[in-house]
């Protein structure tokens, strides 16, 4: 898969292509069914398929999220895109620039004159151009014009065993980051299609975990949604590029750690079984089950007793 981050001179790989608009956050179910209908169609035209993402996403932009917004950073979330079919991806760096052009001129310059495919596939709630002025009737207006189609993403609706957790009975990434913030894992993972992840870098802590025989590796959270405080089952990956990556079970507290009065959120993570250092390590970290709330212990002993339960729970979940 060929990654662009200019629309300029790149029509010699993505001319008469097919483009999906979005920002994919997560690339949960929904997602999966449009990159599948645009390969149905790929396969009767021969044609590429392509996404074209923005970084960093319009609403971190414009400061319309005051939280930790996103499920996938954009370099894995090209990752999974590849892992889906995707030949190409163009990552538009979303500036004052860009949010000011006219939708004539993003549909003419970067569509029309850059990209130069053939078929897009956008919701029409799809808002572009500056004051969100152009929308999906104005694309598909100028596509007429200009030899390209552009056809109507499906809402995907959730099958009913999921849709009574939400107002909106609907695939999106805002239904996911709802259930990670509510501290349902099992429930966001359903919708994502597999397990939820975060890349973090081990950072010393204050090594308290070791002195009461739970070494942890200490991981700051930044950008991402942040799950509901409290302790999960996890795999994680130790991401080393000369090594086949292996995974390994345990638990993980989210949280500020009100036993010794922390303020900072913090990801804790113990593996079992596991005694290597790995400082300034990059940790792949899927969450797979929530365990319980975050608390408040009256002492060492207490928190040790509710670790071991933690983790004789973590290991029949990840059995």
């Amino acid at each position: 898969m060929k990654i662009f981050t200019n629309y300029k001179s790149i029509a010699e790989h993505t001319k008469d292509s097919i483009l999906l608009l979005g920002n994919f956050d997560g690339v949960h179910r929904g997602h999966q069914k449009i990159i599948n209908s645009a390969k149905k169609i790929q396969s009767k035209k021969n044609k590429k398929v392509g996404v074209l993402l923005f970084d960093p996403h319009p609403k971190i932009f414009f400061k319309k999220e005051k939280r930790n917004f996103l499920l996938t950073k954009i370099d894995k979330r090209c990752e999974i895109l590849k892992n889906y079919g995707v030949d190409y991806v163009i990552i538009l760096k979303f500036s004052s620039s860009v949010a000011k052009m006219t939708p004539h001129y993003f549909c003419s310059k970067i569509l029309r004159d850059g990209i130069q495919m053939k078929y897009i596939f956008v919701g029409k709630n799809f808002k572009f151009g500056n004051n969100r002025s152009g929308d999906y009737k104005y694309l598909k207006d100028f596509g007429k014009k200009n030899d390209f189609l552009v056809s109507p993403v499906s809402i995907f609706k959730l099958p009913v065993s999921l849709a009574k957790h939400f107002k909106k009975n609907i695939f999106s990434s805002s239904n996911v980051r709802l259930a990670i913030e509510n501290g349902n894992i099992k429930l966001a993972n359903k919708i994502l299609g597999r397990s939820w992840f975060i890349f973090g870098k081990v950072i010393k802590g204050d090594q308290r975990g070791r002195l009461i025989g739970f070494p942890t590796a200490n991981i700051e959270i930044e950008g991402y949604s942040q799950p509901n405080y409290g302790v999960y089952a996890v795999t994680v990956q130790i991401i080393n590029k000369s090594k086949r990556n292996i995974d390994y079970k345990g638990i993980a507290n989210f949280g500020i750690r009100p036993t010794f009065n922390k303020k900072k959120p913090l990801l804790e993570v113990y593996l079992f079984d596991f005694n290597l250092n790995i400082y300034n390590s990059t940790l792949k970290v899927n969450f797979i089950d929530f365990i319980r709330n975050e608390k408040k212990f009256s002492g060492i002993d207490s928190l040790k007793t509710q670790l071991n339960k933690d983790i004789l729970k973590a290991k029949q979940i990840l059995r």
